[in-house]
């Protein structure tokens, strides 16, 4: 606990809580980062399950830096977020349930690929996307709820 409370009181999680742009700051850049990372993940995935099929599956690879960008991002701002309220994010279920469904759906999202790359049966890869899809989307909403939660 005294490592939580440590981050917590540092210059970052002081600033973060306390100063009127600190956490506007780190939640814009979280939003940023986040729709580059999602954007990617959402389309890979509609595409796999069926959508847009004049566009190659194996196209979307060429976005996958943007991701990688927007995911450094959500890295840096959610550390800085989390910064702010250690103690009590480090015990929510609520963020520990989307931790786990952001490391699902980037897992999810990297099999997927695979996948692809093998020409694996796209009834397998269907299933995969729809699982990564409902991971993000349970990301999302999980990452909403901590402020309520």
């Amino acid at each position: 606990m005294d490592l939580l409370v440590w981050i917590e009181e540092s210059p970052l999680g002081i600033y973060v809580r306390e100063d009127a742009w600190g956490f506007a700051i780190a939640l814009s850049m979280h939003a940023v980062g986040m729709a580059a990372l999602l954007g990617v993940a959402v389309v890979t995935n509609l595409r796999v399950l069926g959508h847009v099929k004049e566009i190659p599956v194996l196209a979307y690879s060429a976005l996958f830096p943007a991701a990688w960008a927007g995911f450094a991002i959500n890295l840096i701002s959610g550390l800085m977020l989390y910064s702010s309220h250690a103690t009590e994010y480090t015990f929510q279920s609520v963020f520990i349930l989307k931790l786990a469904l952001l490391a699902l759906g980037a897992i999810l999202l990297k099999v997927l690929m695979v996948k692809v790359r093998e020409g694996a049966d796209p009834t397998v890869t269907k299933i995969i996307a729809a699982a990564s899809l409902a991971s993000w989307v349970g990301a999302v909403i999980t990452g909403r709820l901590m402020a309520y939660w």
